[in-house]
């Protein structure tokens, strides 16, 4: 019925949950894997900016190099976070889907396995703007904390709706 539920404790059978703690792993395991980081001035991508839907600049970077900018954000202007979608997880990061196995009961509960897996990791200046994805979404909180707003259906006459001119942050 298309009703958010909040399942609390779903995924702590996950590797990742102990072994993502904090950045000590990823920089131990992963620094030299070159990942790809998105950038913006503001913490805003994919996200209306006076006429424009901006786009992340993405920069190509050591993993150890992204997480120095995130423990130390000073080094470098801009924003920088992981945020890539269409199935980032499964394509640019492989090595970490046996630490965060499939959810047997949500692939049972949509009656298929999932269209794409993301991960993300950022800080609180990296802001997701409003939108509305096209499929059903199981969001799984690893380490922090993500605040989320979600609006009814019968919102949807007074969340305003244009479209934009696409650009990109440089």
């Amino acid at each position: 019925y298309n009703r958010p539920v909040l399942i609390r404790h779903a995924t702590s059978h996950w590797p990742a949950t102990k072994r993502w703690k904090n950045n000590d792993y990823f920089r131990q395991e992963y620094g030299d894997k070159e990942v790809t980081v998105a950038v913006t001035p503001n913490g805003l991508a994919d996200s209306p900016v006076g006429d424009r839907f901006v786009m992340p600049e993405e920069k190509r970077m050591k993993f150890s190099r992204f997480l120095d900018i995130m423990e130390s954000p000073d080094i470098e202007p801009g924003i920088y976070y992981i945020q890539k979608q269409n199935s980032n997880l499964t394509e640019e990061f492989p090595e970490f889907l046996d630490q965060v196995p499939e959810l047997q009961w949500a692939s049972e509960a949509f009656g298929k396995k999932p269209d794409a897996i993301n991960f993300w990791l950022g800080d609180q200046r990296a802001v997701t703007s409003m939108h509305k994805d096209p499929y059903e979404n199981i969001y799984c909180v690893v380490r922090g904390h993500k605040d989320i707003i979600l609006h009814p259906p019968s919102d949807v006459p007074w969340i305003p709706y244009r479209n934009y001119k696409p650009a990109v942050f440089k």
